[in-house]
């Protein structure tokens, strides 16, 4: 009985991880696609390990450091924060 339910979650465990994985794929391509700019937020919000309530802010806070730094303007922050965060929202 023990090694069934292990063997079911361990199944499960697998099957959750391949979905996880074929998520990044598809995010990772979406990304290639995107400006420089877009793809810099993109990546800066991957590595800091988003959850679907941090995302946002993570992004936000991205684009404000860009802006600040004169990378951007506001417009041109806008216009990649949201095309970054289409693709990262294949993540969740």
């Amino acid at each position: 009985m023990t090694m069934k339910v292990f063997s079911g979650a361990l199944c499960l465990t697998c099957l959750l991880t391949t979905v996880a994985l074929a998520d990044q794929k598809s995010a990772d391509a979406c990304a290639a696609g995107l400006s420089p700019q877009a793809k810099q937020i993109y990546e800066t919000t991957v590595a800091s390990h988003p959850t679907p309530g941090t995302g946002r802010g993570i992004v936000v806070a991205t684009v404000e450091k860009m802006v600040a730094e004169g990378k951007l303007s506001r417009a041109e922050g806008r216009a990649a924060g949201e095309a970054a965060g289409a693709c990262l929202k294949m993540l969740e």
